[in-house]
């Protein structure tokens, strides 16, 4: 639902616009505004959960996702579509923080990287999907039933987990919130988000992206501050990183890993739309070739860590990513339909050995009641990655491209052979980027420690 509901607004934002009268401005917003706040609420979303109990705030999670989900497609100006897209990033965030600490908590050790593996094969789903079945709804139900759907599906999950699912006993009883963390945390990832995203239309240099910096620079060191020892029950126990070896390499591979990867389907959207000419459902179809191999891939390959470890898994996953990066950089205006399929296998065949070992060697290294913290932990990386990934795309276009013709092609509206080439040679200088991010990854992957042979679940 949350990847899902992530991926189908892009394809409706013209429609969207069109409707409402959106502004270039309210559009950015519309999908900022639910990814602010599933970052930044999803660390905080953790720890209440690991204290008050999972399934209170599972379930918490689908009834304010689908509250929102009402709320948007009743929405009638862009403020009340912006704040209601971060009423469902509420929700999300509650829904992200829990689904891997309750799969990791509820199945054996040496079954849980099959699991998680079919927990990230929904993800992708979600993903894959999205795109092509939003494109249906909108053509032929307008806008808003991106939003009506997922309230049938939210009432059905609500009660499935109301009925079936059993409470965790939750941990460390007679610990408290720690209430300024967990509002310095915020701040502090919120300001960096948006300075990452937005930092190119308000100028790296201007007055806005400075003070953004620089909030988000005092609040995190105030977090760390705080954490190191100003209160009794942290948000974050900074101890996961600095001695836990296991947990702070395979988060780290994992924030790379989606600096690395995250901007290969924009650039492929725009390379495919705007310089090979395709329409967006025959490009959509094209970018169906990374998606599979990563759906399908995940759930073996969670059940190979569970035999082997995520350490191989992982790196060997990595490895192919950055080798596959590297291949992109040699596409060029007129390379063969199938020279950019197999690229794009290639890539979903990496991410998918990488993903769910690597989530399972994260979630099986803490203890049962920090669980929601390491889920939590888990998906910031994933989303502050994914912004840096956008943000050194957008940087490196621009630095490739006059503004004219970078807003031309991007929008589809050139064919002209300088604006065509200059493009290209950007594209290039980006995948090798991404490449050697990708290998840095895979360098961070092999300095995990020892695996834990036991588990809570156990």
């Amino acid at each position: 639902m949350s990847p899902f509901d992530g991926s189908v607004v892009t394809i409706a934002i013209p429609t969207i616009a069109s409707s409402i009268k959106l502004g270039l401005e309210a559009a950015v917003w519309i999908q900022l505004a639910y990814l602010l706040v599933l970052t930044v609420f999803l660390i905080n979303a953790g720890r209440l959960a690991d204290l008050h109990g999972r399934k209170r705030f599972y379930t918490l999670g689908f009834i304010i996702f689908t509250v929102g989900s009402v709320f948007c497609a009743l929405s009638m100006t862009d403020l009340q579509l912006i704040f209601f897209r971060a009423l469902q990033g509420l929700g999300a965030a509650f829904i992200s923080a829990n689904s891997p600490a309750i799969v990791t908590d509820t199945f054996l050790r040496s079954e849980r990287g099959k699991a998680l593996g079919i927990n990230t094969m929904a993800v992708y789903t979600g993903l894959t999907v999205g795109p092509v079945f939003g494109g249906i709804l909108v053509q032929n139900y307008g806008w808003r039933s991106i939003f009506f759907v997922n309230v049938p599906i939210g009432i059905v999950v609500v009660a499935l987990t109301t009925l079936k699912l059993k409470e965790n006993t939750p941990g460390e009883r007679g610990t408290g919130f720690d209430l300024p963390g967990a509002v310095t945390l915020s701040l502090g990832l919120a300001s960096t988000l948006v300075v990452l995203t937005l930092g190119g239309v308000f100028g790296w240099v201007s007055a806005p992206s400075i003070l953004l910096a620089g909030l988000s620079v005092v609040m995190l060191f105030l977090f760390l501050r705080i954490e190191r020892g100003l209160v009794r029950f942290p948000t974050l126990d900074l101890s996961l990183f600095t001695r836990n070896r296991l947990f702070a390499a395979a988060n780290a591979t994992a924030f790379l890993s989606y600096v690395a990867v995250t901007g290969v389907t924009l650039m492929m959207a725009i390379y495919l739309e705007s310089i090979r000419a395709l329409d967006p459902q025959t490009a959509g179809l094209f970018l169906i070739a990374q998606a599979v191999p990563m759906a399908l891939l995940s759930p073996l390959c969670g059940w190979l860590s569970d035999q082997f470890g995520s350490r191989v898994m992982s790196t060997l996953g990595m490895g192919i990513v950055s080798v596959g990066l590297l291949l992109f950089s040699e596409l060029n205006a007129v390379s063969s339909w199938l020279d950019i399929v197999l690229r794009l296998i290639v890539v979903g065949v990496g991410f998918g050995l990488f993903s769910s070992p690597n989530t399972s060697a994260v979630m099986g290294s803490v203890r049962q009641e920090k669980l929601g913290v390491a889920a939590g932990t888990l998906g910031t990386m994933r989303f502050m990655g994914q912004s840096i990934g956008l943000a050194l795309l957008g940087a490196v276009m621009a630095a490739a491209l006059p503004t004219q013709d970078l807003l031309a092609v991007f929008a589809g509206l050139t064919s002209g052979s300088l604006a065509v080439g200059e493009f290209v040679m950007g594209m290039k200088n980006f995948f090798l980027i991404a490449a050697g991010i990708g290998a840095i990854g895979t360098l961070a992957s092999t300095t995990r420690g020892q695996e834990n042979t036991s588990n809570a679940g156990d």
